[in-house]
């Protein structure tokens, strides 16, 4: 396993925000919230992170990787970190050229790389290192994890300083020092509190205040939900009942009940996978692949509640 004695890695995780934090405050990171690490921050929650196969292939590329990069660009990048105590901010890159001006950023994944993720954790260090530029490198991870450099695999794209996306990644930044603060001092201060402070006044704790409405609503779903699964048997035994009864309409003080007996309808429908694999050239020619795009959206899932033992 790889291993560092760089303090700035090794020491400096709870009192610095690095590169990788980014994308975590700015909640775009898939395996950690800001909440989660606020609570690593300020002691509430151990800091531990032991690597993977993923982290472990990237860590062994990388000098490769720089070298080849290196050795034909005629560049001069080295590992380079840096501490900024004011903003409380680490930063620890993967290669620094300050003769070329550029920063060099190396990423290997999969079939397909999260550019945004990247771009941000790159904004920050080119603030921290003072360089205009960086060279995004990515590099496609073989299924089996070879570690034998192959060219071909390398793809670098030029990220410029881009100074309203600094400028919003720091503010980002002030607000969830300022929010550990308020948990530090607060150790039981809910999520949605968490994410209320700092808010702009007259707009109070908005966040916590939508939460409890949503959670309202939720649990009132979840009740209609058992009311409609309540429902949906009721239907089914109402119209078991008339079939063996051979009652086919009837009517209450306020409904007409109607069996429906079962019906059948025939379509032609195209095997499409069948059809490419036949015609393969007329396939190619009126099948496209379109690729269509979903809006954001809030996704809740109510929380299992436990049962007294």
């Amino acid at each position: 396993m790889f291993a560092t004695d760089d303090k700035n890695v090794t020491e400096n995780r709870r009192v610095f925000v690095g590169g990788s934090d980014v994308p975590i405050i700015l909640g775009l990171s898939k395996y950690k919230k800001a909440f989660e690490l606020a609570k690593e921050k300020v002691g509430l929650a151990p800091m531990v992170f032991d690597g993977n196969e993923y982290t472990t292939y990237g860590q062994v590329m990388e000098p490769q990787i720089r070298d080849y990069i290196n050795a034909i660009n005629e560049t001069k990048f080295v590992p380079d970190t840096t501490i900024n105590k004011e903003k409380q901010l680490r930063g620890n890159c993967d290669g620094a050229d300050y003769g070329e001006q550029l920063l060099l950023e190396i990423k290997t994944h999969g079939k397909k790389p999260t550019k945004e993720i990247y771009e941000v954790q790159i904004q920050l260090y080119l603030f921290m290192f003072e360089l205009p530029a960086a060279w995004l490198a990515f590099y496609e991870r073989p299924d089996n994890f070879d570690a034998e450099f192959e060219a071909e695999r390398l793809k670098i794209e030029v990220i410029h300083y881009n100074e309203t996306k600094v400028n919003e990644i720091l503010k980002q930044i002030e607000l969830f020092w300022k929010r550990c603060e308020a948990l530090k001092a607060n150790p039981g201060l809910t999520e949605s509190e968490f994410h209320s402070i700092g808010i702009e006044e007259g707009q109070g704790n908005e966040i916590a205040i939508v939460a409890n409405q949503v959670a309202r609503l939720e649990n009132e779903l979840i009740q209609f939900k058992q009311l409609q699964d309540e429902h949906k048997a009721m239907k089914q035994k109402m119209y078991d009942l008339m079939i063996e009864h051979k009652v086919k309409s009837f009517e209450t003080d306020g409904l007409t009940i109607t069996a429906v007996l079962p019906s059948s309808s025939t379509k032609e429908v195209i095997d499409i996978s069948t059809f490419k694999e036949s015609h393969p050239r007329i396939a190619k020619k009126f099948i496209e692949e379109k690729t269509s795009s979903k809006a954001g959206y809030v996704m809740i899932k109510a929380k299992k509640v436990k049962e007294a033992k």
